[in-house]
């Protein structure tokens, strides 16, 4: 098979080209990966994005093999049995919206390439998004908020993690940003100057516009974070690093950042059986929702792509302020 690259109207050799004319059902299943890379955000998908897809549509092709049937002629109807399968399977029905957005994606790469008419996938999916999903115990009140924080010791000179557990909740509650992005935050993100910082995040990256607190301890906290330079990744200087033995000044991976901060919101009494970090982002949404009653607000500073991804925060706080219900006149109210 060879490999091309374009110059002067001609292609010459370069790695991963292949001629679309020796694309087949078969070299599809064999090169799915790479033409994914190159079909999804506009070939320039996250490696988390590229991991979560990659495993999806493995595992959708290993159910098809088993079942004895080719990926690209299951029909709709059996699709469904794909769908149902993995419902039976009691995931989570986000879980398996994410996994059947990944298979879409398979297909239409396959309609592009004109392998298939149409995708099987295309008009099935699951009830993935219920009006409630910001329920009132899915996010914190100011007052909450407040107590979160309070209950974080002040720095005393020896635990930095009291500062960097600070600095994230902050940036969750105040800024929104999901798990992933405190992740990848790096020292090269923020600009001190103009005041920025490079968020990268779910399918696209983009700038946020911090307060000044929240400026002020990622300043401190820089200042005396501990950092390994021989654990530089390929995402640059981390900002926010291990402070155990084992792991310390390399960069926190997620399961750390859930970990510390689940253990705050427990202390807090607010950690419940569903609830997750994640309630910070939505805190975040919530209350400035509940300031600005502006959704275009919300979608920006949560960089949705999508205005009606916002407007579960409008929801459930006009829920909680309106009390509509109270319109309903009683009887014993008169005497």
């Amino acid at each position: 098979m060879e490999n091309f690259q374009m110059t002067e109207g001609k292609f010459l050799a370069t790695g991963n080209y292949l001629k679309q004319e020796e694309i087949n059902e078969n070299t599809l299943l064999l090169n799915y990966k790479t033409l994914l890379a190159r079909y999804l955000s506009q070939g320039e998908p996250s490696e988390d994005t590229l991991r979560n897809y990659y495993s999806a549509i493995d595992q959708y092709i290993t159910w098809c093999l088993e079942n004895k049937c080719h990926p690209l002629e299951i029909t709709e109807y059996q699709f469904m049995y794909y769908r149902d399968y993995l419902l039976k399977a009691k995931m989570k029905k986000g879980s398996i919206k994410s996994k059947l957005n990944a298979i879409k994606q398979f297909y239409n790469i396959a309609v592009k390439l004109n392998l298939i008419k149409t995708s099987p996938a295309k008009d099935v999916g699951v009830k993935a998004y219920e009006p409630n999903e910001i329920s009132p115990l899915k996010f914190l009140t100011i007052e909450q908020l407040n107590h979160l924080l309070n209950i974080i010791p002040k720095y005393d000179g020896k635990h930095v993690d009291y500062l960097r557990d600070r600095a994230i909740i902050m940036l969750m509650a105040l800024e929104g940003l999901r798990t992933v992005e405190v992740y990848r935050m790096s020292v090269s993100d923020i600009n001190w100057d103009m005041k920025t910082i490079y968020i990268h995040g779910k399918g696209h990256n983009d700038f946020i516009y911090p307060r000044q607190d929240v400026f002020n301890i990622l300043k401190e906290y820089l200042d005396i974070r501990p950092f390994d330079i021989s654990k530089i990744d390929k995402l640059g200087e981390p900002v926010f690093t291990a402070v155990s033995n084992y792991s310390k000044g390399k960069r926190m991976d997620r399961r750390g950042i859930r970990y510390n901060i689940d253990k705050w919101l427990d202390k807090a009494g607010y950690k419940k059986a569903g609830i997750s970090c994640h309630m910070l982002r939505h805190t975040c949404g919530t209350l400035i929702y509940s300031k600005t009653k502006d959704l275009q607000i919300v979608k920006e500073v949560l960089r949705h792509s999508d205005i009606n991804i916002t407007s579960k925060y409008a929801h459930v706080y006009n829920n909680m302020d309106k009390r509509y219900t109270s319109i309903i006149n009683l009887d014993n109210e008169k005497d």
